[in-house]
This record gives structure tokens, sequence and C-alpha cells, in this order.
């Protein structure tokens, strides 16, 4: 499929605007081969933009705020699989024939598989809503699971339906995103790349949905509770990654001692406690550089580094590049 442009206003019609109870709110904008919708003055601010349409899967970029309040309904007429991406204020929606609501905030993923039908979404003045989309069909959504998971895994897991669901955005991920949205290439190489990305961002986004349900890694030896604890203790490590915190505090504040909260988290999630801490800690530092063209020594800093060549040294076994090689030939590269 190729990429946006003028022979892909119909499809970009179908997905973004014609789906739409307020599609007269939009006004269509063409430049330079591509496409792209705005909110009219009297809507709101923002737009709705397809980055990219490949293999029957389409990323699209949101960014909108309204004037006053709405409810848009949108309309599907094939079964699709929606993986969003939370990067402003946070939504509610329902969609027909489901009694639950679905609902998620800043920095939130949701993995959604819809049949056809409708959805209603209600939109608050004066909240900047910030989304990624990719929507895939389904035929394609399996494949891409066959084609991270080994045949075997992906059998005996009953197809990874562990997955759906809601789930804290990650540095990898946000990065992987940013690399999306900055794309600088054209045509035919757009599409090899895109086509790549959207295959690492869907083996990162399933492998860590996978290990924070603990699929992949046995937990025969953990009973409910302690695997409630140690989740806990992972998301006190998401939240403080630039503060050191020791296991035996860590172990205090989940209630479980530290053998166990050792054993068990290295059971649950494939990695030790410290080795967690560092992989995320320089995950946050990649995701400075890509969305803020931080400074190697601030970035450093910032996720808790006061040793600025202990930091390097990382950087590079993690990523293979020196922090300020990757800064000035990756990063400046794709923001210009």
């Amino acid at each position: 499929m190729s990429e946006p442009g003028l022979a892909n206003h119909d499809e970009m019609d179908a997905f973004v605007i014609e789906r739409s109870s307020i599609r007269e709110g939009f006004k269509r904008i063409e430049e330079s081969g591509k496409c792209e919708y705005v909110l009219s003055e009297g809507t709101g601010q923002g737009y709705a933009r397809l980055i990219s349409s490949v293999n029957r899967v389409h990323i699209t970029d949101f960014e909108m705020t309204f004037h006053r309040k709405m409810e848009i309904e949108s309309v599907s007429n094939a079964a699709f699989v929606d993986l969003f991406f939370c990067l402003g204020e946070g939504a509610e929606w329902n969609v027909q024939g489901k009694k639950e609501r679905f609902d998620f905030e800043t920095d939130e993923s949701f993995l959604l598989s819809n049949a056809k039908g409708k959805e209603r979404c209600e939109i608050e003045p004066g909240k900047k809503y910030r989304f990624m989309g990719v929507k895939l069909h389904p035929a394609t959504f399996q494949t891409i699971l066959k084609n991270i998971f080994k045949e075997d895994d992906y059998a005996r897991k009953g197809n990874l339906r562990e997955i759906f669901g809601k789930y804290p955005m990650t540095p990898a991920v946000k990065v992987i995103l940013q690399q999306i949205r900055n794309c600088t290439y054209e045509k035919s190489l757009r599409n090899v790349y895109m086509e790549g990305k959207i295959l690492e961002l869907m083996a990162t986004y399933v492998g860590e949905a996978v290990l924070q349900n603990g699929i992949t890694h046995g937990s025969a030896n953990l009973s409910k509770q302690d695997m409630i604890s140690i989740g806990k203790a992972k998301e006190i490590l998401d939240h403080n990654l630039a503060v050191s915190v020791s296991l035996n505090e860590l172990s205090k504040l989940v209630c479980l001692n530290e053998y166990k909260l050792k054993k068990g988290f290295k059971e649950m999630f494939g990695q030790s406690v410290h080795a967690y801490v560092i992989d995320q800690r320089l995950e946050k530092a990649r995701l400075l550089f890509e969305e803020q063209g931080m400074s190697v020594s601030d970035a450093a800093f910032q996720v808790g580094y006061g040793n600025l060549s202990f930091f390097t040294l990382s950087f590079r076994k993690k990523f293979g590049v020196n922090p300020g090689d990757y800064l000035r030939h990756v990063v400046k590269h794709s923001m210009n």
C-alpha cells in the first residue's frame, strides 16, 4: 500500500473523517502531495493526519482542542484491531454492544479488538487531546504476532489474548512513536522504514505487555498476592527512575521480603531489579534525546546518573553507540 498522498484521499476520508459525526467541523489541507484534516475555527484547533498506510496498517496522529463539549460517533464497517497511545489528556468512550466504558490517561496505551459497529466518545472543551493510533486488519495483526513469537509459543498462549487491555507507555515505546512521527524519508524508502518501525513497535509493545502479565515466565512459586506486590514494585520503580531505591526499601514498600521480591521480579519480568532500572533509565535518556534534543549531560542527570562517563559506557553497551554520536547523527538528522 502506498504512502498517504493524493492517491490515498479516499482511504483518508474513510479512516478519519467519514467515520465521524463531526466531519463537517474539519477542512482538508493538501500540501506537497500529502493530506491532513484540520479543525475549523468554529469547532476548535488541531488536526488529524495519516502518517503511514502500508500493508493494511494505518498510523494516525491526532492533536485537537475543542471549543465546546461534543459527542463524536464513529462507524466502522469492518472488524479491526486498534492500538492507541495517549500523549495528551485522557479520554473515555464506549463501543456498541459492550457494557463497559473504555478510558485511558496520559502516557497510557490501549490495545482493543473491535467488531464492526459504532463507537461514541465524549469530548470535553479545553482539553488537549493528543493521540497516536495504529489500526490493523485482524489478519495483519495475527501475522505480526506469529512473526514476533515462535509458532509453539504462539499456539500455547492462546493467541496471546492477555495482551489486550491498558498498559503504561514505556520510554522504549515512546521513542519508536517519536521516530515514526519524525520520519523524513519519502516514497518507497519511507514505506520500507515504516514497515520496519511498525514491526518494531508491535514487538516492543507486545513483548512488554506479555512481561507485565507474567505470561512468558513461569510463576508457579508465586501466589497471586506475591505477583500483585511485585507488580506494585515495578510501578514504584517506573515512577522513580531517577531516584535510587534500595531492594530493602522496595521490599518494605510492597510488604514482601527481599529474597522473594528479588527472585519473583526476575521470574515475572525476566530481569533483576537492578538491570530493569538501568535498562529503563537508558531508554528514558534516549527518549529525552528524541523528543527534546537534550544534551548528554542534562539527560544523564535527569535519569539519575551522577557520573557522565558511566552513563556513556552504559548507553554504548545497550545501544551500540556513544550518546553524543546518537544525539548528533541520529536525532538531529530526524529533526532536520
